[in-house]
């Protein structure tokens, strides 16, 4: 099967693969989740700003939760970060510096014409 999408990773998404280290588990299911991604797109996760398209992909074993936007003009997938699962408190805030960060980072390439 081919591969329709491209990942670009944020800096903080490749500082925190960096990280990883020895936790192989947790090295895997973002490898499983990736490849996922490049090949449905953003229908690899759920939708959780419609406006800035960011979606996000979870994991229940390690709950690990994945952000990501979609860049239709390029069909790129630019990968935020990953967070472990903790609370819809942390979620919301984390969606929440994701789209301030999306506004800013995407401004130029979101305005029409």
């Amino acid at each position: 099967m081919e591969k329709r999408f491209v990942l670009v990773y944020d800096e903080v998404m490749l500082a925190q693969l960096k990280k990883l280290g020895e936790d192989a588990n947790l090295r895997q299911v973002l490898s499983d989740m990736f490849d996922k991604m490049e090949f449905l797109g953003p229908r690899a996760g759920e939708l959780v700003d419609s406006h800035l398209f960011i979606y996000e992909m979870k994991s229940k074993r390690p709950p690990v939760r994945l952000y990501y936007k979609h860049m239709k003009e390029t069909d790129e997938l630019y990968v935020f970060e990953y967070e472990m699962k903790t609370s819809e408190k942390k979620q919301e805030k984390t969606i929440h510096k994701l789209q301030l960060k999306a506004e800013e980072k995407f401004k130029s390439q979101d305005l029409p014409g």
